[in-house]
């Protein structure tokens, strides 16, 4: 069967039991079949399709696990005759002591899945790797939930053989993104699987080939050390032939280039940002990158620039006031306040990438791009820390993860008890903080210091409450709220409604403590 036939109109009903059972009518509408336990008894013989079941088989799976009553046998006479009603063509057939349910090709999701895979496979091995990712998607699509939801011990083959399914599917498709010269796209579906199957070596080597083919080489091998971490862990095995292969094959590359450069380090370990790293991919002209102090501006612009090819890379911190002619290639120029400081900077030359960081949101620039550098994801922070109250302190902020993490390095377990429960507190978060912390001093403007001292004891908040909080009219209270988003240090949750983003909520409150502690030394004095 095709891919075509798995999916063409209906001309008979479609049962669905890649999640909550579904059926459709040949009409393609849905089908009620009643839920409950009609839908247990159709589930399970959908799952022995054009076999017998018996009625023992079934009574047990409409009762798993609890009493069975005096009338099972023509409860469930009553079910099947229901569902009988429900469905068209005299579907399900009984004898003596057994039901089943014809289902012809193409008619169970399941089925169409499978074929679908092998269909994507066979084009894959054709050398047709876009017309396997249309195909591998279509069955993909499939997939609603876990299959044969609501079924107990009965499905627990078939669940684990559609389980593996969806997985090959995957990584069918993250080698189809590689046949095409997407990396970028495999690395975004690999990372979702080793995150789900850290123990599924295949993916790990997909994972890092992906890795290799961008350059990024530190990533390949950070992930092998992923890999075998979870192996030891949880099977006290290592890595297999092939992977630990490949790691060797990575490790010994001469990774040298001939690249005229005096860019900082890149830093070890890191992680996201995939799509703002696609997006300068054979990018030039401009492109300033703003975000929160500790954000990552200038690990990801390093990223950035081993990803650009430029063999000409030149790295300036404009705070410094180094002087320097413009050049061609990769320019990144750091610390920037204004755009006045950088314009006798810019290359003249259309090939040229310069990449201009800086703590707020730049204007007065002619620039081909803008990013802004928000907090990691959830997924993304949980590859920094393995620690509960770091990954809830820091708040999806890398520098926090990596400043309290460094900071409870080597300790002996109850001191890393200790200074983690200090965490929930945010007095004690301030003080492990504090380094970190005073890297946001002087960012706010003294006119906006109360509303930011302030808004750090709330959560959300509209524009009314900051007025109250502030002291000031509404009006007045939107710009100051307009220059902490500029600023990156408030963030619009919903239209009207606006947060402190972690770690400048504990900068603000910090501020705050320090405020209220010498106004009252003061009338103390007086």
């Amino acid at each position: 069967m095709n891919g075509h036939s798995a999916h063409s109109p209906a001309l008979s009903p479609a049962f669905r039991v890649l999640g909550p059972l579904e059926v459709d009518g040949p009409d393609g509408t849905q089908i009620d079949v009643g839920g409950g336990k009609p839908a247990t008894v159709l589930a399970l013989l959908l799952l022995h399709r054009n076999a017998w079941v018996s009625t023992e088989q079934l009574i047990d799976a409409v009762w798993s696990g609890r009493e069975v009553p005096a009338s099972a046998q023509n409860n469930l006479k009553t079910y099947v005759w229901q569902l009988r009603r429900a469905l068209p063509d005299d579907r399900i057939e009984s004898r003596p002591g057994a039901y089943r349910v014809r289902v012809l090709a193409g008619e169970l999701d399941a089925d169409a899945a499978s074929a679908l895979g092998d269909e994507a496979r066979a084009l894959l091995a054709r050398g047709s790797a876009a017309e396997a990712v249309t195909v591998v998607r279509r069955a993909l699509d499939l997939w609603r939930g876990c299959p044969y939801d609501g079924l107990t011990e009965d499905a627990s083959s078939a669940v684990d053989r559609l389980t593996e399914l969806h997985r090959t599917l995957r990584e069918d498709l993250a080698d189809a993104h590689l046949a095409l010269g997407q990396p970028s796209e495999a690395i975004a579906v690999l990372r979702v699987l080793t995150d789900e199957e850290p123990l599924r070596e295949l993916a790990w080597s997909r994972l890092m080939a992906a890795y290799r083919l961008v350059g990024r080489r530190h990533d390949a091998l950070a992930a092998y050390q992923r890999a075998r971490t979870a192996l030891v862990r949880d099977l006290g095995i290592e890595p297999g032939a092939e992977l630990t292969a490949l790691h060797l094959e990575i490790l010994s590359e001469d990774t040298r280039r001939a690249v005229s450069s005096n860019l900082l380090p890149r830093v070890d370990g890191f992680v996201g940002r995939e799509p703002e790293l696609e997006s300068l991919r054979g990018a030039t002209g401009v492109v300033t990158i703003d975000g929160m102090p500790g954000i990552g501006k200038t690990a990801f612009a390093l990223e950035a620039a081993a990803l650009s090819g430029h063999e000409t890379q030149r790295y300036v911190d404009v705070r410094a006031g180094e002087v320097v002619a413009p050049t061609g290639g990769l320019v990144i120029l750091d610390n920037v306040e204004h755009a006045d400081q950088v314009r006798s900077f810019l290359p003249n030359d259309p090939a040229a990438l310069v990449l201009v960081i800086s703590r707020h949101r730049l204007t007065g620039l002619d620039r081909t791009g803008a990013i802004t550098l928000n907090l990691l994801a959830p997924n993304e922070a949980a590859e920094l820390t393995d620690n509960p109250q770091i990954f809830q302190s820091a708040g999806g902020h890398p520098g926090a993860i990596r400043h309290l993490t460094e900071r409870i390095r080597n300790r002996q377990p109850w001191t890393v008890a200790r200074m983690t429960a200090q965490l929930e507190d945010q007095a004690g978060r301030c003080h492990a903080l504090a380094e970190l912390l005073t890297s946001f001093d002087g960012l706010v403007e003294p006119t906006e210091h109360q509303l930011y001292r302030r808004i750090s004891t709330v959560g959300g908040f509209d524009l009314s409450q900051a007025s109250r909080l502030a002291g000031v009219r509404v009006d007045e209270v939107e710009m100051m709220v307009d220059r902490l988003m500029d600023l990156n240090l408030v963030v619009e949750s919903a239209p009207g409604r606006f947060e402190l983003l972690p770690v400048a909520r504990d900068h603000a409150y910090r501020l705050l403590q320090a405020t209220e502690t010498r106004r009252v030394k003061a009338e103390l004095v007086a």
